[in-house]
């Protein structure tokens, strides 16, 4: 039997795979919410080309004896939301589609706003619950591919940098020469590679791993000096994606892990 506890579904629709999450439910004027992101009761992924067992979600959802009042749908790859939408069961909410950046609370200060990633914007709207309303932010988004994204203190999305993830390095490795092996994300993630590798394949983990820590490193640094010389705010740095376990003891800066940011910005929005 349900409680009358509010919950809501949230799905992300990224380039590899969709991910639901089942999680508690803000009301814009609960005072009790401020500063926080709803709590993630429970996640499920499906690979892109792999069926949706709606079965599965929805003992997900009885697993937490919730009142699900709304279900929403947004990500990196919008050719999928409105498919996605119109297969979803009829007990559950009309799920809502957001497929333009406009339709997220973000102010975003960069040229062509409309071209930005909504899964950025969704980090950025997680962030602006969490900082300090007088500091920026860097995030690092560690997924297909890395984001970097600076958030300013007015809560404005002011751009960043995008670089291929761990798994797009390793196919690139592959695809575009004759000899070097695909290494897998299975590989890549189970274990800090040594930095010299005395075999080819153990030279790639190295490359992809190390590559990945100096390019984030470097970029965050810089990123950082630029910030303090036009501002005298403080930075705060907030790190998501399904490598941040593995990359972030070797980031320099002071990140704060939060492994559902995205779908928890998603989440936050009323």
């Amino acid at each position: 039997m349900f409680d009358m506890n509010p919950a809501q579904l949230v799905v992300d629709v990224g380039n590899t795979r969709f991910k639901f999450a089942f999680l508690e439910q803000f009301w814009a004027d609960d005072e009790s919410s401020l500063n926080k992101l709803p709590e993630c009761y429970g996640t499920i992924a499906y690979e892109n080309d792999e069926p949706i067992c709606w079965g599965q979600i929805q003992e997900l959802l009885d697993d937490h004896s919730k009142h699900l009042v709304r279900v929403l749908i947004s990500g990196s790859h919008p050719e999928r939301m409105d498919d996605l939408a119109a297969v979803f069961p009829d007990e559950f909410p009309e799920p809502r589609v957001i497929l333009y950046a406009d339709e997220l609370p973000v102010r975003l200060d960069v040229q062509h706003p409309e071209t930005v990633g909504l899964d950025r914007i969704m980090n950025v709207m997680a962030v602006n619950r969490l900082r300090s309303p007088a500091d920026w932010a860097i995030i690092v988004d560690t997924g297909t591919a890395t984001t970097i994204d600076v958030v300013s203190p007015e809560g404005a999305f002011q751009g960043g940098a995008i670089l291929p993830g761990y798994e797009l390095a390793a196919h690139s490795l592959h695809d575009y020469t004759q000899l070097l092996p695909l290494i897998s994300m299975e590989e890549i993630l189970k274990e800090q590679p040594d930095v010299i590798g005395r075999q080819t394949n153990h030279a790639v983990r190295s490359g992809l791993f190390w590559g990945q820590v100096g390019a984030v490193n470097e970029i965050v640094s810089r990123i950082s000096d630029e910030l303090l010389k036009t501002t005298k705010a403080k930075g705060e740095f907030y790190l998501t994606g399904g490598a941040a376990p593995l990359l972030g003891p070797h980031l320099n800066s002071p990140f704060q892990h939060y492994p559902q940011l995205t779908l928890q910005g998603l989440a936050s929005m009323e």
